[in-house]
């Protein structure tokens, strides 16, 4: 879609219907130039349920959905599994299309998506609102007081009660660094590229695809000996543990970041800076706004499609070194 062409009230097909999905329709009802045309679910009552009330269209089919002549862009906001293919024929059918990440289960259907975006001049904007969070904004923009980065690592043990349509507790809806895009993102958004990648990934309470805890542990290198680390454990008991941890090193000394909501600075001495976060709301608000920016051709997507594969680039290698037990190499035409 040119610029010339952008309606002057957008119509967005929504696919989905769960708490992204909420989260986006009340963004787009405080908007006066989008208008929800229809959205899509597998269950039609749930689409029903958030269409009525803004006279929008329901519907149980995304296909038709996306083919709608009101819908003008395409926000797919449903379960991992189907982002790929509802990306595809939204561009295949020339409208703007917003993903949610994983842009795709897999390094190769990303690539030919992009591919794809690329041959026929489409908007593709995949969702990476980690970026833009307050801490984050604060922790990247203080990285230059470090100098040469030496080390990064990540430490979670994230504990909460899993709900039958909680997909994070799937294996079905893909490996852990794809249905957590937001950490390699965040990580490579600090160090650029990874040079290798290592590590394991073990699971308890196991169910067909279900588990009951999962725990991630890698290490990668970046630039010239740089070394990184990811110890990320999701269960369902009690357990103790860091939150949300990212820890950079630098010659200079090391920035913190804390539960979502922290970053202190550390100087080679030990003493300890606080630094400001500035308050943030409404991510997805500013997400939605970017993406039209960019049908408009006013802007462009703050996730460049370079960094959205180069995150799937990571993902891939861990899965492959989980699965091998082998130290996997990446390099830029990897």
């Amino acid at each position: 879609m040119s610029a010339n062409a952008v309606p002057t009230v957008l119509g967005i097909a929504i696919l989905g219907s769960g708490r992204v999905a909420r989260a986006r329709l009340r963004e787009l009802n405080d908007r006066l130039d989008t208008r929800v045309a229809v959205v899509a679910s597998r269950s039609f009552d749930r689409a029903y349920e958030l269409a009525f009330p803004i006279a929008a269209a329901a519907t149980d089919d995304w296909e038709a959905a996306i083919a709608r002549p009101d819908a003008n862009a395409v926000m797919v906001c449903s379960a991992n599994p189907y982002h790929a293919p509802m990306a595809r024929a939204a561009l295949e059918a020339g409208k703007p299309v917003s993903v949610d990440y994983p842009l795709a289960l897999s390094l190769a259907d990303a690539e030919r998506l992009v591919e794809l975006a690329q041959a026929r001049g489409g908007v593709l904007h995949v969702e990476h609102i980690e970026l833009l969070s307050a801490w984050f904004v604060t922790l990247r923009d203080a990285l230059p007081r470090l100098g040469r980065i030496r080390g990064l690592s990540w430490s979670n043990v994230s504990c909460r009660a899993a709900a039958p349509e909680d997909w994070t507790f799937d294996r079905a809806h893909g490996f852990s660094l794809f249905q957590q895009a937001s950490l390699p993102s965040r990580m490579l958004a600090c160090v650029g590229q990874a040079t290798w990648i290592e590590g394991e990934e073990t699971f308890s309470g196991e169910n067909g695809t279900r588990f009951a805890r999962r725990a991630t542990r890698l290490r990668f290198g970046f630039g010239d000996d740089g070394i990184g680390e990811i110890t990320d454990v999701l269960t369902q008991e009690e357990e103790a543990g860091p939150t949300a941890e990212l820890r950079v090193i630098g010659e200079n000394g090391a920035l913190i970041g804390r539960q979502h909501r922290e970053v202190w600075l550390v100087d080679p001495g030990g003493a300890e800076e606080s630094l400001p976060v500035m308050p943030r709301s409404g991510l997805f608000g500013q997400d939605i706004a970017v993406f039209l920016d960019t049908i408009a051709g006013v802007g462009r997507p703050y996730a460049s499609l370079d960094h959205v594969i180069e995150t799937l680039r990571f993902a891939d290698a861990a899965e492959r070194a989980v699965r091998t037990g082998q130290r996997v190499s990446l390099s830029p035409a990897d």
